[in-house]
C-alpha cells in the first residue's frame, strides 16, 4: 500500500480539503479522490508522503508528473 496525500483546490487556488489516504497505487488514488472530490473542486493534486506532486487533475484530465525517483 501507498501512502498519497490529496489537496482538492477551487478556483480561486484555495485548498477545499486535503486528506491523506493508502491505496494500492496511483491509479486507485486517481478513481478514488475523482469520485470523491466536493462538486466545486477545480483542481486535483496527488502528492507522496514527503510532499512531491506526483499527479493533478485539471479540466476533466489527468497529467502524471515526471517520476520523482529519476533524475
Amino acid at each position: 500500500m501507498s501512502v498519497f496525500n490529496i489537496k482538492y483546490i477551487n478556483e480561486s487556488n484555495k485548498t477545499i480539503k486535503s486528506e491523506t489516504v493508502f491505496m494500492n497505487g496511483l491509479r486507485g488514488a486517481k478513481i478514488s479522490s475523482s469520485s470523491c472530490a466536493p462538486s466545486y473542486t477545480h483542481r486535483i493534486e496527488l502528492r507522496d508522503i514527503v510532499g512531491r506532486l506526483l499527479a493533478y487533475k485539471e479540466n476533466n484530465h489527468w497529467v502524471n508528473s515526471i517520476n520523482p525517483f529519476h533524475h
